[in-house]
């Protein structure tokens, strides 16, 4: 599976992939602190704040990058009928697309998880220079924070998984990531308020069950399936 992983990494010359990855990380840095200093709108007014608009920009962000992944991955092939030289290869389909999806989904987990830690980070650096907001991290709870990081990268990297079901239905790219877009601001638009529906704990939970499910259903009959 690994080696499959690294072909198909090494395939779409993922190393460009990477270098998006961080540097959607400085523009959503960049960003948070643009937020701060803004004084007539102070979106950021404080550490808690500023963890919990990095979780919005993350997961919105990397929902959308994901689905960008599965159209290049998954769709593309599909749509250019070269999946069907791949399928030719003495491996299972089966396998070959669990990789092909597993890729997405560690990926998004990986940025996911850094995105939300750098960016704080980064936007904590900055503040500790120019003190445009409280620099006090006594009312932070660490562990508590590093629990939310993890469990919400997780979830975020099997939503992702979601425009498969749209994309698949017409081998269609632009379905792909523009359902990507819908589901992360249907799931993290907060309407001026502190509110998003990703703050209700078995909203973003459900949906990565679903995700889970539609990659499974996707790939389930794959390997007697008429490709042609």
């Amino acid at each position: 599976m690994l080696n499959l992983m690294k072909l198909e990494m090494r395939k779409y010359r993922f190393r460009g992939n990477i270098i998006g990855g961080f540097i959607a990380i400085v523009i959503i840095t960049a960003f948070m602190i643009l937020m701060s200093i803004d004084s007539a709108d102070q979106a950021v007014g404080n550490y808690e704040e500023a963890f919990k608009v990095a979780d919005i920009l993350a997961s919105v962000t990397f929902t959308i990058f994901g689905a960008v992944l599965l159209s290049k991955l998954i769709i593309d092939e599909f749509k250019s009928k070269s999946i069907t030289v791949l399928f030719m290869y003495p491996i299972q389909r089966r396998k070959l697309l669990v990789a092909k999806l597993a890729i997405v989904v560690l990926f998004t987990f990986a940025f996911g998880v850094m995105t939300r830690v750098l960016t704080v980070s980064g936007f904590y650096l900055f503040n500790h220079f120019a003190q445009f907001i409280p620099n006090d991290l006594s009312q932070i709870s660490w562990m508590e924070q590093s629990i939310k990081i993890l469990i919400n990268s997780v979830m975020t990297s099997f939503i992702t998984l979601i425009p498969l079901f749209f994309g698949m239905r017409k081998h269609s790219t632009v379905t792909t990531i523009v359902s990507a877009i819908f589901i992360g601001a249907l799931l993290n638009s907060n309407a001026g308020s502190d509110f998003t529906l990703s703050s209700i704990v078995f909203v973003p939970l459900l949906l990565a069950a679903l995700g889970i499910a539609i990659a499974y259903l996707s790939i389930r009959n794959i390997d007697d399936k008429d490709i042609v």
